[in-house]
């Protein structure tokens, strides 16, 4: 789990590189020019499509940049031959000291700037208390809580209106009347079970986390049920279509304490005032992960991007066990608010060029594939060059270190990688039932993604990695049925290229257009 999250506060950016050629070659040659080798009958949109997918960012703080010229940076601005690098949902924080001190409206401007970039359903975690509005309790000898004073105060006020004195419920309902136009996704806290005792995670799925071991809380679980709680009615009250997510989770046990509890204080049981359980009080799952703490001597692309999947089933199991499994109970959203593996490999852990922008687009395809709604990559910039950089985090970042003022900025391979599986996925739905028909045998891997739009498919391709190498090959044709004769591959790097039956892959993904 990331250790730092920076306010939404500043940015930066560079411009990207050229198109490509546009030129379409046949995989074979037809006799008849008129006729089209690859028909495309019209039979209604395909059941079952995954929806489109968020192809997120973090924020950060970078001195001498504006958030709109990070924005920039991230999503492109053709107006300043800006090319970005593919995003389309960031994910700021919103923190009560700071709304305090500038007012609710100071990122109005910024947020209709994200829109005019092209941003969507953006995500934004409620972190922070002012000091006058931090809870003055210590549950943990010599540790202040991090959370709000008077959470019990009431929500509502008897006329209706929400509490000024409960806090919290304030701060959330000003940041949520500002900015429901603009945001999908109201993480509650960022990583509130991150924790310096991982044994203590082993004891969170029978026994509540200890405040002790909550180092960005320090308060008991129950509390936290309580902020989900206030956001959920809030949000609802102001919003119907918001999304309120339990903010960044990294540990299933945790998850199981919130299912497990009301907001009662006095131990979470259920009362005519603490009717509901955690579960009551959210939609959506948000949790962080990065896969080099999960790899072991499977040091690879595929490995890392199966992390990613196998995480979201650890809290799926979670969730099935208290019945929200989408038949005794909704079934909550996913959406992954931090994830990536360095770009350089540090302290034993995987990385690189290759083995990273290899997992971006990886990542992108299997967590469509497994139900996710979104991605936010960890983070915006590299904060060390890689010749410094001595821890992982350092070197993570779709572009590379900041040293000057907007729009100096390079961006790395996984920056390109990502802004081409947004380039050519972004508007194209994930579609079981045509990935399933495409026979894929064990050792390679991919999906189908369908445009409404266009009603034509992009199929992702890869031959499956191994070991700690990116080196493998795999030949593969599209089943008869598929009719395809003629297509575009489109490589890492968004260039195109003509191919020929049988397709020759490697563990790079490319985008096979017919």
């Amino acid at each position: 789990m990331s250790r730092t999250i920076y306010p939404l506060f500043l940015a930066l950016f560079l411009s990207f590189f050229g198109s490509c050629s546009k030129d379409k070659y046949a995989i074979q040659a037809d006799d008849d020019p008129d006729v089209d080798l690859n028909p495309k009958p019209d039979l209604g949109t395909p059941l079952g499509l995954g929806g489109l997918f968020l192809y997120g960012s973090n924020m950060g703080y970078y001195s001498g940049w504006s958030d709109e010229q990070l924005a920039e940076m991230l999503m492109g601005n053709a107006v300043k031959d800006i090319a970005g690098a593919g995003v389309n949902s960031l994910r700021p924080a919103m923190y009560d000291h700071f709304v305090e001190r500038w007012g609710y409206d100071i990122r109005v401007h910024t947020f209709e700037t994200y829109r005019t970039l092209g941003g969507k359903n953006h995500t934004i975690f409620l972190n922070g208390p002012a000091d006058a509005h931090r809870d003055q309790s210590r549950y943990c000898d010599g540790v202040q809580s991090q959370t709000f004073a008077n959470l019990y105060e009431p929500i509502w006020s008897s006329d209706g209106e929400v509490n000024p004195n409960n806090y919290y419920a304030s701060y959330v309902y000003n940041v949520v009347k500002t900015y429901s136009p603009y945001v999908k996704y109201w993480e509650v806290w960022n990583e509130p079970d991150y924790t310096n005792n991982w044994s203590a995670t082993q004891t969170w799925s029978k026994s509540d986390p200890n405040p002790c071991d909550l180092t960005n809380f320090a308060a008991p679980i129950q509390s936290y049920v309580r902020m989900l709680r206030v956001t959920y009615e809030i949000v609802k009250h102001l919003d119907s279509e918001g999304v309120v997510c339990v903010g960044g989770l990294g540990y299933p046990g945790f998850l199981e304490a919130i299912l497990r509890n009301t907001d009662n204080p006095s131990g979470g049981s259920v009362s005519a005032d603490y009717p509901k359980k955690g579960g009551e009080w959210f939609d959506g799952l948000s949790y962080h992960v990065y896969p080099m703490y999960y790899l072991g001597s499977d040091q690879h692309s595929d490995a890392a991007a199966a992390a990613v999947v196998s995480h979201k089933n650890g809290f799926q199991d979670v969730l099935d066990k208290y019945g929200y499994d989408g038949t005794a109970n909704p079934a909550k959203e996913f959406i992954v608010t931090e994830v990536n593996i360095p770009r350089k490999a540090i302290n034993g852990y995987v990385g690189g060029d290759e083995v990273q922008r290899n997992f971006l687009i990886k990542a992108a395809v299997v967590a469509q594939k497994a139900g996710v709604r979104g991605l936010y990559i960890y983070g915006p910039a590299e904060s060390k060059s890689l010749a410094q950089a001595t821890d992982p985090y350092q070197a993570m970042g779709l572009y590379q270190q900041i040293t000057s003022g907007p729009y100096h900025a390079t961006i790395t391979p996984g920056g390109v990688a990502w802004r081409t599986v947004s380039h050519l996925l972004s508007s194209r739905q994930y579609d079981p039932a045509a990935t399933t028909r495409l026979q894929l045998p064990s050792h390679i891997d991919g999906g189908a993604f369908y445009s409404v739009n266009d009603k034509d498919y992009i199929y992702v391709l890869w031959a499956k990695t191994s070991g700690t190498s990116e080196t493998t090959t795999a030949e593969y044709s599209f089943p008869a049925s598929f009719n395809i004769k003629n297509a575009t591959q489109f490589n890492w790097e968004n260039k195109q290229t003509a191919v020929s039956s049988p397709l020759k892959l490697t563990g790079s993904p490319v985008f096979i257009k017919p």
